[in-house]
C-alpha cells in the first residue's frame, strides 16, 4: 500500500496516514452564512473534506474521519455514509443527524456520529483556517460573499470545485470573484480539449508519468494546487500532440478530483 502524508497540526510534521487511522479534522474559522444561504467560500472545509475522505477512501486507506464537535470539547464526529445496504446502524453508533452539502446534484448524504475522544488511540489533525506554523489566518476585510447557488447557477460546479481546491488548504482563499472566474475558464479549456481526444481509450504510455506525478502530488500532504499544475500540463501535452489520444488518464485524473462533469459528452 503506497504511502500518503499529511500535515499533522500538533507535531508540526508530515506523518504517514496507515489504514484505520483516525483523521480529526479542525476547522478553526466557523462558515460564513447569509440570511439567505451559504456563500461559496463558507463550503470550503466541507469540500476539502469529503475529497480528503473520498480520496484516502479510493486509495484503500479505511481511514477513520472525525470532526471537531461544535457542540462538546470532548466529543469527535465521524463521517460517514450512514447505514449500511442491509440498513443496520454504522458501528460508531447512532445516527446524531444528516448533514447535506447545499449543492443537491453533487450531493452525497452524509451522517454525523457521536465518538468518544478517548476511543482514538492515533489521529492525525488536519487544520483548516490555519497556516504551517499552527497560527490562526490573518482576519481581512470579507468581500461581498456569492452565494453558492448564485455561483452553481453562473459559474457552474467545476469551476467552484476548480477555485475552491485551486489553493492548498493550509492557505486562505482569494478573492471568489477572480477565482470562479478563472475557474470558470479552465473548466472550459479542459471541455474543449476533452472534446478532441479518444473517448474511453487508453493514454499514450508515454504519459503514463503525468499520472504518477499527480497521485505524488497528492500523497504530499493533499496538495490539490500542484495536481492541477500537473493536470493541465497533461491538458498541454495532449494539445501538442493535436489531440486524438486515448483520455483515460485525464478521466482518471478528474474523476479523483470530483470533476467527472468536464469529461461527459456535451449533449
Amino acid at each position: 500500500m503506497r504511502e500518503i502524508r499529511l500535515y499533522d497540526s500538533l507535531s508540526g510534521q508530515l506523518v504517514p496516514v496507515s489504514a484505520g487511522d483516525a483523521i480529526r479534522v479542525e476547522v478553526r474559522t466557523a462558515p460564513i452564512s447569509t440570511e439567505v444561504g451559504v456563500d461559496v467560500q463558507s463550503t470550503r472545509p466541507l469540500v476539502l473534506f469529503s475529497f480528503l475522505e473520498r480520496f484516502l477512501q479510493r486509495e484503500g486507506f479505511g481511514t477513520k474521519f472525525l470532526f471537531d464537535s461544535p457542540s462538546s470539547a470532548d466529543m469527535l464526529y465521524e463521517l460517514s455514509e450512514g447505514r449500511d445496504p442491509s440498513g443496520t446502524p454504522d458501528e460508531a453508533g447512532e445516527h446524531d443527524g444528516t448533514e447535506t452539502s447545499p449543492d443537491a446534484e453533487h450531493d452525497t448524504e452524509m451522517s454525523l456520529l457521536e465518538v468518544p475522544r478517548a476511543d482514538v488511540e492515533r489521529w492525525v489533525n488536519v487544520c483548516f483556517g490555519a497556516g504551517r506554523d499552527g497560527c490562526d489566518w490573518e482576519h481581512v476585510s470579507p468581500s461581498e460573499p456569492i452565494l453558492l447557488s448564485d455561483a452553481l447557477e453562473r459559474f457552474g460546479h467545476p469551476a467552484i470545485a476548480l477555485y475552491l481546491l485551486g489553493t492548498h488548504y493550509s492557505l486562505p482563499l482569494g478573492d471568489p470573484s477572480t477565482g470562479l472566474v478563472m475557474g470558470s475558464k479552465n473548466a472550459g479549456r479542459i471541455r474543449q480539449v476533452v472534446g478532441t481526444l479518444a473517448r474511453d481509450q487508453p493514454s499514450p504510455p508515454d504519459m503514463r508519468h503525468y499520472m504518477d506525478s499527480f497521485r505524488d502530488a497528492l500523497a504530499d500532504d493533499l496538495d490539490t494546487p500542484l495536481a492541477f499544475v500537473v493536470l493541465f500540463e497533461w491538458v498541454l501535452e495532449a494539445e501538442r500532440r493535436g489531440g486524438d489520444i486515448g483520455d483515460n488518464d485525464l478521466r482518471v485524473m478528474l474523476e479523483v478530483l470530483e470533476l467527472d462533469d468536464l469529461a461527459a459528452p456535451v449533449a
